[in-house]
């Protein structure tokens, strides 16, 4: 498992895990399993669906701490398990696997993502989204502030700025930001919609026709 965490992040295997401090503390750690990596994982016919180029080169991952989910899924730079310290993988079953939802485009051209679905979300520009709810994978430093803001900790973040309430914590899954809600409402995706049921209802991912 060691030498695996040294190559390049398509070469890891969906279980993997590393561990990485939150802080100086001792204990104080968070456990980051591999989900898939887009490349191997993700791709149809060697291609990746439009909603996931920008992530090509990423890894999905879940997030967690002292047994709870911090981040049921993200996307992650390579270096989090380059720098990670390596852990005795645990296998990701079907249900696990859960996308985030990003918002891509501008002005009228904006699209809310879930996964590889696309949804309508005609907001004629009159709708401002947040850099913070944009597509880019997380680098380790950022990922541990986001994990410390998750787990209610935000005062424990150095940056003074991530301290201020009104400051939009980059989620880069718009349904953790403030009046995600309104947004997933706009772009007609029905309530408690499961991913899976997603993937179905527009022949996307596992239920491509």
């Amino acid at each position: 498992m060691t030498s695996s965490l040294r190559r390049t992040g398509s070469e890891l295997l969906p279980g993997t895990r590393v561990e990485i401090p939150l802080t100086t503390a001792p204990g104080d750690v968070a456990e980051v399993r591999l989900l898939a990596a887009p490349r191997r994982d993700l791709a149809w016919s060697g291609r990746l669906s439009s909603p996931l180029q920008p992530f090509a080169d990423a890894l999905l991952v879940d997030v967690r701490s002292a047994a709870r989910v911090l981040l049921p899924g993200a996307w992650v730079q390579p270096e989090v398990f380059e720098r990670g310290t390596p852990l005795p993988p645990r296998p990701v079953r079907a249900h696990e696997l859960r996308l985030p939802a990003v918002i891509s485009g501008s002005g009228t051209d904006l699209a809310l993502h879930w996964g590889e679905t696309i949804w309508p979300l005609d907001l004629g520009g009159a709708v401002a989204i947040p850099e913070s709810g944009r597509a880019s994978p997380h680098p380790l430093s950022r990922l541990r502030r986001l994990l410390l803001a998750a787990a209610g900790r935000r005062q424990e973040v150095a940056l003074t700025r991530w301290q201020d309430p009104g400051f939009e914590v980059p989620w880069h899954d718009v349904r953790l930001l403030e009046r995600a809600a309104e947004w997933f409402e706009i772009a007609q995706v029905p309530p408690g919609m499961r991913y899976a049921d997603a993937e179905r209802a527009q022949g996307v991912g596992r239920a491509r026709r």
